[in-house]
């Protein structure tokens, strides 16, 4: 039994019905105009416009009303050529006509007219008045009738000729066509499904590709504008479905890598508490050393609290539900009050703290909090880690539309291997990694602070100062 999808049609025979169904509908509508038109002028019948309905076989004339209303009329004629009888409104002059001449517009002698008993031929009478006649041969005996029309009725008069003698060439005539029409929807339908049914296959392979793990899928064909638009946002689809895995896998190895430096940095301050803890349980400690193993355990728990807070706040910001809660700013005076909190610490170390920041209020939307939290970790950054210079500093730079914040020092230059990385969570400048420094995620938190208040945090060597840029918008 057939599946829905395989009984499902085909594109191909959609369009061979659609296109037959468009065809009969077209002819018919044309047919339907055409009766119309024929009844309307035929007054109602379609067969009294012709010179047979209004002079019967046997002579007899009737119905001359549609003849009449279109400006014709009806002679009849004797042997010699002259005008017997006039029926309707006769709007020539002429009363006689010469037989002869009739015969050579017939294309036939005259005498033709007693074999074929009917005559239905043309012949211009009085083309610059702008009428023709139709003979019309009837009676028993012959008789001889014109019937007149004006010319530009004749132009637009429908003429049928099938017999008993020659239907058989109409019926293979109707064949022909027959054979023409099926040809017709044939090549069309498939020159249709060539430039149809090509793209789609090229389609559905590159999904099947794509559906089954492969990344690297580019479909390439050309064809109609439409189905190139297909082609192309495909290819956009894939490449941006495989930047999408690249970084989920890196989010990934991030984030495993993540846990594993936090684990390492957390198991050596256990460890340490752990013995702690045992050997003042066991009593191995005399007293005067109590305080300081105290002190150390104290310090640990400290190190694990600040290790956990700083990897909380580095989950929190990457998430997108983590909504900043943003106001307006003066950031000259929230990087002042940063300042007067590291400006102890600095000075302890002997370093000169060097503060250039504008008096004017210089505005921006920042969550005040978390962006105390980037700039406090580049200051202790800089007063932490600058061992051989003597100079840490701070300065605001208000560019039209761009502040720029400079957090600098004048230590030893990064090594350029770690300035690749160091923005990166748990990297430190270390070769031998030492549990009593950083947690390694100072740096990687600030970066994400600034970037999620759509700006920008790097790092460059200038003037034989490591500096740290902070560029961002400002508001009026």
């Amino acid at each position: 039994m057939k599946s829905k999808r395989e009984k499902r049609k085909s594109i191909f025979s959609r369009l061979v019905k659609s296109y037959i169904l468009f065809l009969i509908i077209t002819i018919l509508v044309y047919l339907v105009l055409a009766v119309a038109l024929l009844i309307y002028f035929g007054n109602g019948s379609m067969s009294n416009a012709s010179p047979q309905s209004f002079v019967h076989n046997d002579g007899t004339i009737t119905d001359t009303e549609v003849l009449s209303r279109v400006g014709g009329w009806i002679e009849e004629l004797d042997d010699s050529g002259n005008v017997i009888n006039v029926v309707g409104d006769k709007l020539t002059d002429k009363y006689s006509y010469d037989l002869t001449d009739m015969a050579k517009y017939l294309d036939m002698g005259y005498a033709s007219y007693e074999k074929t008993g009917i005559v239905l031929r043309e012949f211009d009478v009085y083309d610059d008045i702008g009428y023709s006649a139709l003979v019309r041969y009837a009676g028993d005996p012959k008789r001889i009738f014109l019937v007149f029309y004006p010319l530009d009725m004749v132009n637009y008069k429908i003429s049928y000729m099938i017999t008993n003698d020659n239907g058989g060439r109409y019926i293979w005539f109707l064949v022909i066509i027959a054979t023409m029409f099926g040809l017709e929807i044939a090549g069309i339908s498939f020159y249709l499904k060539r430039h149809i049914d090509m793209p789609l296959k090229l389609l559905m392979k590159g999904m099947n590709e794509v559906s089954e793990g492969k990344r690297d899928v580019v479909i390439d064909y050309k064809t109609d504008r439409e189905f190139e638009d297909i082609r192309d946002r495909f290819n956009e689809m894939a490449v941006k479905l495989k930047e999408t895995e690249e970084q989920k896998h890196q989010i990934e190895q991030s984030r495993n890598l993540l846990l594993l430096e936090l684990a390492h940095d957390i198991k050596n301050p256990v460890a340490s508490i752990k013995s702690s803890v045992y050997a003042l349980k066991e009593g191995l400690v005399t007293e005067d050393k109590k305080d300081d193993y105290y002190k150390v355990i104290e310090m640990k728990v400290e190190r694990i609290s600040t290790l956990i807070a700083d990897l909380n706040t580095s989950l929190k910001i990457e998430s997108d539900a983590y909504k900043l809660n943003l106001e307006k700013t003066d950031i000259c005076e929230l990087v002042r009050r940063n300042c007067v909190e590291f400006y102890e610490e600095i000075a302890a170390t002997g370093k000169e703290f060097d503060i250039d920041i504008p008096d004017e209020a210089v505005f921006a939307n920042l969550d005040t909090q978390l962006f105390r939290r980037a700039v406090s970790n580049l200051l202790a950054n800089a007063n932490k880690y600058n061992e051989t210079g003597s100079n840490v500093g701070v300065r605001i730079l208000d560019d039209s539309g761009k502040i720029t914040i400079e957090v600098y020092d004048d230590g030893e230059a990064i090594d350029e291997e770690f300035a690749a990385r160091m923005f990166e969570s748990f990297a430190r400048g270390d070769k031998t990694r030492k549990t009593d420094g950083g947690t390694g995620l100072g740096l990687a938190i600030s970066r994400k602070i600034v970037e999620r208040h759509h700006g920008t945090l790097k790092y460059k060597r200038s003037g034989g100062r490591n500096c740290f840029v902070i560029d961002m918008k400002k508001c009026a």
